[in-house]
């Protein structure tokens, strides 16, 4: 999950200053720990938006390794033609949970994710679907090239996920505004704390065309696309 534009982000990041980086498929905001802690749990809640059309396109909360998000714990839902959920503890394979947690345009969506301090080898993904009161629950284990020994969580994610196919972006659904609200991410002391002053990403196109613009609150993250 690499990107030239992540360089910037965490030179901001870790000056403690809010940034704006640039990346060709992720908007949305990274919250990092301070320093000498680590995140137990993410949490968020957005709106399903009405999306069409073959454009792929994910939204999803998450705990990331490090801002360079190697190993990243997340869940949330994906459109591709039609509206499905899903867990997954990158890199390893995504779970669909669509049986479990359908969804549709207008659907309110909670999804918290965890990481125990004590004992890394197993995260835990709740995606809950509010609205029509359906809920999921995924014990996940640590993804193979991962020690959780070793594992820091240092990162808190609310991200919209546009994809790329042979290294172009490929047309972005439009969504509009896509708003997590209710953000919080708790460190390991129990604290909680919310996104604002997170460095934000932005959609950017190869011709450097910029596709959407975030801003963070007390308690929420919002993308607009533009």
């Amino acid at each position: 999950m690499r990107c030239l534009a992540f360089t910037s982000l965490v030179i901001g990041l870790l000056i403690g200053t809010a940034f704006a980086a640039f990346d060709q498929n992720r908007a949305g905001a990274v919250l990092k720990a301070p320093d000498d802690s680590s995140f137990t749990s993410v949490a968020g809640t957005f709106t399903v938006p009405s999306l069409t059309g073959n454009p792929k396109l994910s939204i999803w909360v998450a705990i990331g390794d490090t801002l360079q998000q190697d190993i990243v714990l997340k869940g949330g839902i994906t459109y591709s033609g039609a509206l499905t959920s899903f867990v997954e503890w990158y890199p390893s394979n995504t779970t669909d949970i669509t049986a479990d947690v359908p969804v549709r345009a207008g659907d309110s969506i909670t999804v918290t994710v965890s990481v125990p301090s004590s004992d890394k080898a197993t995260g835990t993904v709740i995606v809950e679907n509010t609205t029509q009161s359906k809920k999921s629950t995924q014990e996940i284990p640590i993804p193979s090239n991962a020690d959780p020994a070793t594992l820091p969580s240092l990162a808190a994610d609310w991200f919209v996920q546009a994809y790329q196919a042979a290294g172009e972006l490929v047309q972005v659904p439009r969504f509009g505004t896509i708003s997590f609200t209710q953000c919080s991410a708790t460190l390991a002391n129990g604290t909680s704390i919310g996104p604002q002053g997170a460095g934000v990403f932005e959609i950017q196109g190869t011709s450097g065309q910029i596709y959407s613009t975030t801003t963070t609150t007390a308690s929420g993250v919002s993308v607009r696309q533009m």
